[in-house]
């Protein structure tokens, strides 16, 4: 993996565990406890390929109704109202 941010170029990089948001189509998956190491400095967050990839395939089984998800939750969406 990494050892230095690619963003801020901050050399602290903490392993640690995130909620990681996936799209496919309309539909979205909320995965959490996705390792990943996160910078010190901005927060910018790396996920491993391999993580990534198997997110992508356990998405695709349950858009296609071969897996369950743990659970389901509402979401609201809004779009940005820059006149507010």
């Amino acid at each position: 993996m990494i050892e230095q941010c690619p963003f801020c170029g901050n050399k602290h990089l903490t392993a640690k565990t995130a909620r990681y948001m996936h799209q496919h189509g309309e539909q979205l998956l909320i995965v959490e406890g996705v390792p990943c190491l996160e910078c010190d400095f901005c927060g910018e967050q790396y996920f491993e390929i391999g993580v990534l990839k198997r997110i992508e395939a356990n998405h695709r089984e349950i858009v296609e109704h071969r897996r369950e998800p743990a659970r389901y939750v509402s979401v609201a969406i809004e779009a940005f109202d820059s006149a507010r």
